[in-house]
This record gives structure tokens, sequence and C-alpha cells, in this order.
């Protein structure tokens, strides 16, 4: 828990205001772990999924009482039935592994127009995709890799294409099997991510079901992985 609330400080206390941008638009995102040499840990995916995806203003943010904070989960039936909180702003995470390896993250949060009417006008900006969160993990593993892993690299991180996002229209669907990397046959490296957004005002559903925006993204750990050749996509 201590760690967990370090993490939080050091991230709310280092992101750069504006992350999500327009579309299109390519943020240097100063993240704990945005400049990590090799050993270094990368900062967690759900927590900076939430700034960028609400276009969170955490200086104002935090003026206005907000804290954010991540509760991971290790069952994935509980995370299934698992809802972000608004106050405190607390997002969820599920995390999948292959052969002992972090390998695909699900990150549950909420949406601009949620944090905007609780927290102020100011706060958050446009919402945002989770392919920009897969592209700024894909920049900070670039980033990470020393000479000798660059020299080795089977996929060069500057030819990996960001997939939009997949929209998922229900949570079951948001929480199928969904690939972290595909390789077409032109030998292009791609990364996909889906997404479940669901606006404040969308009508016809209980309240507990809105203001909410998902995203399914690859792991740091993975992704480098696959960029140098160790697992295959």
């Amino acid at each position: 828990m201590l760690l967990r609330t370090l993490l939080t400080t050091a991230l709310l206390a280092t992101v750069t205001l504006g992350l999500a941008g327009p579309a299109g638009a390519d943020p240097d995102i100063e993240v704990p772990g945005a400049q990590a040499t090799e050993g270094e840990q990368f900062p967690q995916i759900c927590l900076r999924a939430q700034v960028q995806t609400a276009d969170l203003r955490l200086g104002k943010f935090r003026r206005a009482g907000g804290t954010l904070t991540e509760e991971p989960y290790a069952d994935l039936s509980a995370f299934i039935a698992s809802k972000p909180q608004i106050q405190p702003l607390t997002v969820t995470s599920y995390t999948t592994y292959a052969d002992g390896l972090a390998k695909q993250i699900r990150c549950k949060g909420k949406s601009a127009d949620h944090l905007t009417e609780v927290y102020g006008a100011q706060v958050a900006g446009a919402e945002g995709t989770c392919a920009e969160v897969n592209r700024v993990t894909l920049r900070q593993v670039a980033r990470s890799l020393t000479g000798e892993e660059r020299r080795a690299l089977v996929y060069k991180p500057r030819r990996v294409v960001l997939d939009p996002d997949t929209p998922s229209a229900t949570g079951q669907d948001w929480v199928a099997d969904f690939p972290v990397a595909v390789r077409d046959p032109a030998g292009i490296l791609h990364l996909p991510s889906k997404s479940l957004y669901v606006p404040l005002a969308t009508p016809g559903i209980p309240e507990a079901f809105k203001g909410q925006h998902y995203c399914t993204l690859i792991t740091h750990e993975y992704l480098k992985q696959v960029l140098l050749g160790a697992v295959q996509p």
C-alpha cells in the first residue's frame, strides 16, 4: 500500500497537463519511467490510462480535492464485478500472464464528463483513446532499450502501427480474449487496443454503468519481448 501511494504521488507530481491531446497529436508525456533504463520500473499503466483518456489536468484535479489510486485484482471474476470509483478517483486493473511474463492489462477508469461533473469543468478535457495509451507505452519501451537491444530488434519501434481502438458494446464483449500484438502479412507489427466507453449521459442503463472508460492494453514487459523477437505476436 505504501509503495502504491508513493507511485501515485510521483505520478501526480510529474505527469504533464493535457496528456490526451487532439487526434494525431504526439505529446511527450513525463511520467516515472518515461526515460527508464534497463532494470528500472515502468509506471503503472492504468493510472496513466486514466490521465490520458480523460485528459486529466492533474494540478486542477488536486486543487479540487482529487486523489488518484489504482486497485489491482488477481481474480478475474472479482475484477469483472468491480467498478472504478469517482470519489476518490480509483481505477481497477487486471493483468494476464504468459509463461510468467505480464502480457496484457485491462484498466477500468472514469470518463472525462463524469470527472468534470464531480470535480469541475476545468479538470478534464476531450475524451482520449486507449490507442494513445499504447503509443506512449511503445515510446517508453523504446527509450528503455540498451544499445545492444536496439541492434537486436526484430521490429523497429518507429515502424510499429498503433491500430485504432476496437470498441466494445458491452462489458462481456470487453473482457473477451483480445490480441495484444499482431504481425500483418507484410511483416509489420500492429498494436491493437480495445475500449468500452460509456458517457455519463448514456440513456437507458443503470447509473452505476455510466461515466466509464475501459482499456485493454499491452504491458511494457511483453511489448519489449515482442520487439526483440523473444515472443511471437
